[in-house]
């Protein structure tokens, strides 16, 4: 059976949970730049901070259950 990302390009989500070693703490509002359908489903987030710098993009299985990879923002 076939995972297909259940969020779209450019939608708001709030993070499920803390990520470490980031700064994204659960409830952090976030937006989907990319939903991947192979090799396997999943939406890339991106999260800034107040300013609108980058923090992390973060990949997520598609109901964000799972956190798949961490991509930090180089300081």
């Amino acid at each position: 059976m076939t995972r297909t990302a259940t969020h779209s390009e450019l939608e708001e989500i709030k993070a499920p949970a803390d990520v470490e070693g980031v700064g994204v703490q659960a409830g952090d509002r976030g937006v989907v730049v990319e939903v991947f359908e192979r090799p396997d489903a999943a939406v890339m987030v991106e999260y800034a901070d107040d300013e609108g710098r980058t923090k992390a993009l973060i990949i997520y299985s598609p109901n964000l259950e799972e956190t798949l990879e961490v991509i930090p923002e180089p300081a």
